[in-house]
């Protein structure tokens, strides 16, 4: 059977290993199970197995994906595919070379290659079209099925990087897949991150191996499988994702009712934290009438989470072991609670980017906030900040701008940029993606970003944990929160009651240590009093 390769689905890649089966169950009887329920392409991978064996089993799932009219493709033995005139072949980088590949099998077939670097993409490139299919993009997650992995997890950023290769090579006729770790508990997330920057491309599909070759109901697996890929929406917080592209929103006007909601549930707010931090957030979490618990215990992560109105803020100011605060993340993430991020000092040190980055690819967050030199860096716009402290350049407000709207659409989150002018984006995208079309012509340019201004607090500059505590403050404002609120809004209020305390305190202090009493002092009598009188200005920007 010869496919047509624009139009081969490549959504639910199915990769084979009989060493998983279940009791009772076969590889025949997995694979037709799995394709009654929506797999659209088949990979048989059996490593261990002999070549005669392999061509037994090959030709027996051949009358399958024929019966099913599903791709064929053969992992790695060019000599089996050719053998039982299989669909395609799929090598990685230490097998035969791509271009002796595509002479032995011909024109026609398809050719699939395993990619783990953007500089792979180059070769993709000065090969052209006529060598390579898809690419299947990996390993995103640690997995079992790799038993001496050559590469590390790259994570969803990792795959968006490869497909801004593709996007920046011309490398339109190459499909992508990803594979490694894939599982019902993060597909969405990446289904949701893993687009181009450009917004023009997203991944084709994902591979499993284990959710389908080890499950004791295959049928069932893969319905839930192509349920995920088919729902198109990624629920991640119980509150309401907008997909709107222009804001015009009296924030004052939702603000008091903001803080009435936070007065009403009182939510809990678990800071994973620096130590410096600690005691002046617990105060500031306080005044602003929610509830703070500062915890670290791995084994209470899931009941803390479950706590009505929770929330968590990952501060790594400090680090905490990793264990710990990737088990909350998860946690609060199954039970769709915000989690506030803050990346401190993200480019200072490289340990510190190997941490961030790798909390960053560990779960999905409602807002990711930090001062200059972390948005810029996190952007990718600046090379190493010094220490923990912003940037003391002076940056234009465009390349500001433009950097919190890049961190918002690379992480899919509202993203808060903090100095003299608060920047604040939304690249939440309504919680919406889809397969190959990108973010369906929604661009970074588009996304919905305000500035928040109140003048000069040079005292802010002078005091420890006064931009940690910003996090509080938004994680209070997002966990006190009922359900049909925008955590956009949620996130804009809270800047602009922080931003109203400052300049207040800042009016009656002697120097930075009265200031940090009278920002809490302040903080306290702004939650409880009427945002209209507020000062900080809003610019909403189109």
């Amino acid at each position: 059977m010869v496919f047509i390769k624009n139009e081969v689905d490549y959504s639910l890649y199915l990769v084979t290993d009989s060493t998983m089966l279940p009791e009772g169950k076969t590889l025949y009887s997995q694979v037709e199970d799995a394709l009654e329920n929506g797999v659209s392409i088949v990979q048989l991978r059996e490593k261990d197995a002999e070549t005669k064996i392999f061509i037994q089993e090959a030709i027996e799932i051949q009358k399958l994906c024929q019966k099913f009219d599903v791709p064929l493709i053969i992992n790695d033995r060019i000599d089996v595919a050719l053998a039982i005139d299989a669909d395609g072949v799929h090598v990685g980088q230490d097998d035969m070379p791509i271009p002796m590949v595509r002479k032995l099998v011909g024109p026609n077939k398809i050719v699939g290659w395993s990619v783990g670097y953007p500089q792979e993409v180059e070769q993709l490139a000065q090969w052209g079209p006529d060598y390579v299919d898809y690419i299947g993009i990996g390993m995103v997650f640690p997995t079992d099925t790799k038993k001496n992995p050559k590469k590390s997890p790259m994570g969803p950023r990792g795959v968006a990087r490869i497909l801004d290769a593709l996007e920046n090579h011309g490398v339109d006729w190459c499909r992508t897949v990803a594979i490694g770790g894939l599982h019902p508990d993060n597909i969405s997330r990446v289904l949701y991150q893993c687009n181009s920057g450009n917004g023009r491309r997203s991944i084709d599909g994902i591979s499993v191996v284990s959710d389908i070759m080890a499950a004791k109901n295959a049928g069932t697996a893969a319905k839930n499988l192509r349920d995920l890929l088919d729902k198109g929406y990624y629920s991640f917080v119980n509150l309401q994702l907008s997909i709107s592209t222009i804001y015009d929103v009296d924030f004052s006007s939702h603000t008091k009712r903001f803080l009435e909601q936070v007065a009403k549930n009182r939510p809990l707010v678990q800071h994973i934290t620096n130590k410096v931090h600690q005691n002046f957030g617990a105060n500031i979490t306080l005044a602003l009438g929610s509830s703070p618990i500062m915890s670290e215990i791995k084994e209470e992560v899931n009941d803390l989470a479950h706590v009505p109105h929770s929330a968590l803020l990952v501060n790594t100011g400090s680090v905490t072991p990793l264990d710990v605060v990737k088990a909350a993340i998860e946690a609060y993430n199954c039970v769709r609670r915000p989690i506030v991020f803050d990346p401190v000092g993200y480019s200072a040190t490289t340990t510190r980017i190997v941490l961030n980055n790798t909390l960053l690819a560990s779960g999905q967050f409602t807002c990711v906030k930090g001062n200059t030199g972390e948005i810029l860096s996190l952007a990718g716009f600046s090379g190493k900040m010094r220490g923990v402290d912003a940037h003391d350049g002076n940056f234009d407000k465009d390349i500001l701008i433009q950097a919190t709207r890049e961190v918002a659409f690379r992480f899919r989150t509202v993203a808060v940029c903090t100095g003299e002018l608060d920047f604040i984006a939304d690249g939440t995208l309504g919680g919406t993606y889809s397969l190959s079309d990108g973010t369906r012509d929604r661009v970074l340019e588009d996304l919905p970003c305000v500035v928040v201004s109140n003048g000069s607090i040079p005292l802010m500059g002078d005091i420890t944990a006064s931009g940690c505590s910003l996090g509080s403050t938004i994680a209070s404002l997002l966990g006190g929160a009922n359900s049909d609120e925008n955590p956009f809004e949620l996130v804009v209020a809270a800047v602009m009651l922080y931003k109203e305390a400052g300049r207040l305190a800042s009016l009656i202090s002697e120097g930075s240590g009265s200031f940090s009493v009278q920002l809490i002092d302040k903080l306290h009598n702004c939650f409880r009093s009427n945002p209209r009188i507020w000062a900080p200005k809003i610019e909403t920007l189109n």
